[in-house]
């Protein structure tokens, strides 16, 4: 278990050398549990760091952290946040809640739209916004990072550094490493909805690029204009009535 513990700190000291080493001190590190949603705060990111030091410790496991870590995001909401839900003594699960992060079938998709919006450039590459998919619980956004060619260095040195670590925990603290944080991700419609996010998958497509998707919820009202806000980059597009390639 001590051995455990040493790998996952000597992983986070890794990713803060990596992320001085970009000029990027505020990108997310590696862990070994992903909460969700993501810290609202100092106060909450600290709680998140005790949980996963007892997860790794073996003093609670996975469902525990994840219960705690609910539980604390109720205490520290504000009521009007995008997303939050109240739950009250003796109340149940809402459906939506205890759905919003399973997986959205395909078969339920209502639209789908092939973007062709330029890209936006970073410190770390061309951050391009390719696909929307509408489905019944929500939207989802599909993107490619183009790194550029320090993030490439980067990249070639970190994955001989990091060698020792777990290769999925590697790709995911890679991808967030070069990717905007994703606390800075935001999307609203023309009619003042602001949509929460629910949830972000990446990976690498090859070596010099790098795929995400993002799901954000309720889903909008079609017909809708969409702008998506990432790290003072914006991204607008439209969204027809309903069926694919709308």
């Amino acid at each position: 278990m001590r051995k455990a513990i040493r790998e996952l700190l000597e992983t986070k000291l890794r990713a803060l050398e990596l992320s001085h080493a970009a000029g990027a001190d505020e990108l997310d590190l590696p862990g070994r549990i992903l909460f969700w949603p993501a810290p609202k705060n100092a106060v909450e990111a600290k709680l998140h760091g005790l949980l996963e030091g007892l997860y790794v410790a073996g003093k609670i496991n996975g469902q525990e952290a994840s219960e705690w870590a609910m539980r604390f995001g109720r205490v520290l909401a504000v009521p009007g946040d995008p997303g939050t839900i109240f739950l009250h003594v003796g109340e149940s699960t809402p459906a939506e809640v205890l759905t919003v992060n399973e997986p959205w079938p395909k078969d339920s998709m209502i639209a789908a739209i092939e973007l062709d919006i330029p890209a936006r450039d970073y410190d770390t590459g061309s951050l391009s916004l390719t696909r929307a998919e509408v489905y019944p619980s929500g939207m989802s956004l599909h993107w490619r990072l183009d790194l550029s060619m320090k993030s490439r260095a980067a990249l070639q040195k970190a994955r001989k550094d990091l060698k020792k670590s777990p290769p999925d925990l590697l790709e995911f603290h890679l991808t967030r490493t070069f990717l905007p944080r994703v606390q800075a991700l935001s999307m609203s419609d023309e009619r003042g909805g602001v949509f929460a996010l629910v949830d972000m998958d990446s990976s690498f497509s090859n070596k010099d690029e790098i795929r995400a998707v993002t799901r954000f919820s309720p889903r909008p009202e079609l017909p809708a204009q969409l702008t998506v806000a990432w790290a003072d980059r914006t991204y607008v597009f439209f969204t027809g009535d309903s069926g694919p390639n709308a």
